[in-house]
C-alpha cells in the first residue's frame, strides 16, 4: 500500500489543532498552553487526558494513549487511516491526495524543487563571503554575523547564478523552481534574483521554500521582489520567520506580525524573537490560523505612514469575522517616519517595548478608523456608521463574540456621540487605556502631549489657533518652552511643508520633546491630512478636557483648605469658585 506524504501529511497537521479535533468529542479546559479533560478511552471522574497544540499531540495518562489528529480519529471514530486524512484534508480546505499519477509526480518534483533551491542558496552565501562590497553594505544595515548565518543571508552575484550549476536539471525544471526565468527574445535563462542581497524564506516545518531579494542598485524598479509563487510556495499560506518564532520563544503567547525581512530580522537581533513577516501580501485567515496556533495574541506592527494605516485598517475589517474566545488581533501603528527596523536601530528594544504596550484591541482599532471616516457629525452619518458596525458585528462567525462586539459598538457610539450632548465623541475615552498605561506623566500631561501631536501632524491647520496656544498655560515644562518656536514659525511662514516644521523644531533643540510627544500622545489614531473642521472639533474636545481637569484640581483645593479653615469668607470664596465652573460648562 503507498504511504502518503510526509509533506501532505504535515501541512494538514500545520492547519488543524489537535484540541480543534478532539474537542469534538471531549470537553476541554485550557490549563496554560495545554488543555484537559476526560480521558476518552477510560471511564475516569479525575481529568488525566491533556492535549498540547504546540507540539501536536494528546496523551491519556490513565490508559497511556498518545498520538496526533489522525491518530486520534482513527481510534475513537474508528477510521482507517486513509479515511481519517481524506476527512481532516477536507477540513483544511486542501485537496484530497489520490496517488494518481500527477500526484505521484508532484512528490518526485517536490523532491528536485527542493535540491535546486538549496543548491542555490549554497551559492548564495558562497558569493556574499567573497565580496567585500556587499559584506560592507550588510555591516552598514547592522546585521551582525551571528544574524547573517542564523537567517542564511547570501547575495546572488552581479549577473547572478551560472547557469552550469543546475546542469543536472533541466530547463523547464530551473523554470518552475522560480529561481530562473525565461529571457523570449534570446531563448536564454536568466537569475531574476540577480545583483541583489538575498533572504531564504521557510516553511513552518523549516523546509527552504522560496527566496526574496532586495536589490542592491537603482537599475530595479523593485527594490525587494520574491520568487513566484509555486506549487510548493503560496504567499498567503507562508510567514517569514516562523519557523524560528515558533520554537525559540516559549514564554510569550504574543507574536507581532511586520512587512518585511528586515522588520523581521532586526527585532529578531535585538532580542525581540516572536516576530514574523508578511511575504508581500495582506494578512490572511490561514497566517492567523497558524499563529494562533503557535500564539494567543497576534500583534499587526505597520509603518506608521498613510499606506501603513490603510493596510492595517484593511485587515482589521477583513479578519475580525474570524476572532474566536481567548484569542486576540490587535495593532500597533508605529510613529510616522518609522518602520520596525529604523524605530529599534534608533529607539532599542526597550523602548519598541514600551510601545508595545501601546497597541489597540481590533474593536477599539475598527472602530476609531470609521470614527475617522465621517465627513460630518450629522446623524445620518452616525446613523450609517453604527449600520456598518451592526454589519461588521454580525460577520463574526463565533455567535457570542458578534454579540458582545454589536453591544461595545453601540456603547461607545452612545458615550462619544450622545452622552452628554456633546457635539462629538471625546476622542481620548477612546484610547483611555492607554494613557493609563504611561506611568511617566500625569493625566493632564497625557493630554497636553495629544493636543501639540495634533498640531505637529497638522501644523496649517492649528494657525487658526495660535492665540489659544499662546494663552495656554501647560503643565509641562518643555511644552511651554515650544510655544513660542511654534508660533514664531508658523507667523513668519506661509508656504512650507510638514517636515519643514519639524526640521525648525529640532533645529531649536526641541528633539527629545517631539519623542515625548510621538511616545506618550494617545491621539495616535489621528493622522495628518485632517479637514480643518476636524481638527478644530479634536483641537477644542482635549482642550475642555484639560480645563475640566484644571478645574477639578482647583475644586479639591478649594475644599481641603475649606475643611482645614471653615470660615465664612473660605466658604464664600469656595461657592465662588464652584459658580464660576460651573457657569463655563454651559458656555
Amino acid at each position: 500500500m503507498m504511504k502518503y506524504p510526509k509533506e501532505y501529511l504535515e501541512e494538514i497537521k500545520q492547519r488543524i489543532k489537535v484540541s480543534d479535533v478532539v474537542g469534538q468529542s471531549v470537553k476541554l479546559k485550557r490549563r496554560g498552553k495545554e488543555f484537559i479533560g476526560l480521558s476518552p478511552f477510560t471511564n475516569e471522574k479525575t481529568p488525566s487526558f491533556t492535549i498540547n497544540d504546540e507540539k501536536g499531540f494528546y496523551h491519556c495518562f490513565s490508559s497511556g494513549e498518545h498520538g496526533n489528529i489522525f491518530d486520534f480519529l482513527v481510534k475513537i471514530e474508528k477510521l482507517t487511516f486513509g479515511d481519517a486524512v481524506r476527512k481532516l484534508a477536507a477540513k483544511a480546505g486542501m485537496q484530497p491526495f489520490k496517488f494518481t499519477e500527477t500526484d505521484i509526480k508532484r512528490e518526485t518534483y517536490r523532491e528536485k524543487y527542493s535540491e535546486i533551491l538549496n543548491l542555490a542558496l549554497t551559492h548564495y552565501q558562497k558569493n556574499l563571503s567573497e565580496n567585500k562590497e556587499v559584506q560592507d553594505y550588510v555591516k552598514s544595515r547592522e546585521l551582525h554575523q551571528e544574524t547573517i548565518s542564523k537567517f542564511k543571508i547570501g547575495f546572488s552575484g552581479e549577473n547572478g547564478l551560472d547557469q552550469h550549476l543546475f546542469s543536472k536539471f533541466s530547463r523547464q525544471e530551473l523554470i518552475d523552481s522560480g529561481i530562473f526565468f525565461l529571457d523570449d527574445k534570446k531563448n536564454i535563462l536568466v537569475d531574476r534574483f540577480r545583483n541583489r542581497l538575498m533572504f531564504p524564506i521557510y516553511d513552518w516545518s523549516n523546509k527552504l521554500i522560496a527566496f526574496g531579494g532586495r536589490a542592491l542598485s537603482k537599475n530595479f524598479l523593485a527594490k525587494y521582489i520574491n520568487s513566484p509563487e509555486t506549487e510548493f510556495f503560496k504567499k498567503s499560506f507562508n510567514l517569514y520567520n516562523l519557523n524560528f518564532a515558533k520554537v525559540e520563544n516559549k514564554t510569550s503567547n504574543e507574536v507581532v506580525v511586520v512587512e518585511g525581512y528586515m522588520d523581521a530580522i532586526s527585532l529578531y537581533q535585538a532580542g525581540f524573537k516572536n516576530v514574523v513577516a508578511t511575504l508581500g501580501t495582506a494578512m490572511t485567515e490561514f497566517h492567523l490560523n497558524i499563529l494562533w496556533k503557535n500564539f494567543r495574541k497576534v500583534i499587526i506592527c505597520y509603518d506608521g505612514d498613510k499606506s501603513g494605516r490603510a493596510a492595517a485598517e484593511k485587515i482589521a475589517e477583513k479578519l475580525i469575522c474570524f476572532i474566536k474566545p481567548e484569542y486576540s488581533l490587535s495593532f500597533l501603528l508605529l510613529p510616522t517616519g518609522f518602520d520596525p527596523d529604523s524605530f529599534i536601530k534608533s529607539k532599542k528594544l526597550e523602548n519598541f517595548l514600551k510601545y508595545l504596550k501601546n497597541r489597540i484591541e481590533i474593536a477599539d482599532f475598527i472602530f476609531q478608523s470609521n470614527v475617522e471616516s465621517i465627513e460630518s457629525l450629522s446623524p445620518e452619518n452616525i446613523a450609517g456608521l453604527e449600520k456598518k458596525l451592526t454589519a461588521i458585528s454580525k460577520s463574526v462567525q463565533d455567535e457570542t463574540i458578534g454579540k458582545h462586539y454589536l453591544s461595545y459598538f453601540k456603547n461607545q457610539i452612545f458615550e462619544n456621540f450622545y452622552k452628554k450632548n456633546n457635539k462629538l465623541a471625546k476622542p481620548l475615552n477612546i484610547t483611555k487605556k492607554l494613557a493609563s498605561r504611561i506611568s511617566n506623566s500625569s493625566e493632564i500631561e497625557i493630554k497636553e502631549l495629544s493636543l501639540v501631536y495634533l498640531c505637529i501632524q497638522n501644523p496649517k491647520l492649528c494657525i487658526k489657533h495660535l492665540d489659544t496656544i499662546r494663552n495656554f498655560s501647560f503643565a509641562k515644562a518643555s511644552l511651554e518652552k515650544m510655544k513660542v518656536p511654534i508660533e514664531d514659525f508658523l507667523k513668519s511662514r506661509q508656504d512650507f511643508v510638514r517636515q519643514d516644521f519639524l526640521n525648525n523644531l529640532i533645529e531649536r533643540g526641541f528633539q527629545n520633546t517631539i519623542d515625548d510627544i510621538n511616545e506618550a500622545s494617545v491621539f495616535k489614531h489621528i493622522g495628518q491630512n485632517l479637514s480643518q473642521e476636524k481638527f478644530d472639533i479634536f483641537f477644542e474636545d482635549i482642550i475642555q478636557q484639560i480645563k475640566f481637569i484644571k478645574d477639578q484640581s482647583l475644586l479639591i483645593k478649594a475644599q481641603e483648605s475649606l475643611s482645614k479653615n471653615m470660615t465664612e469668607a473660605q466658604y464664600n470664596e469656595f461657592l465662588a469658585l464652584k459658580n464660576e465652573i460651573l457657569q463655563s460648562k454651559k458656555l
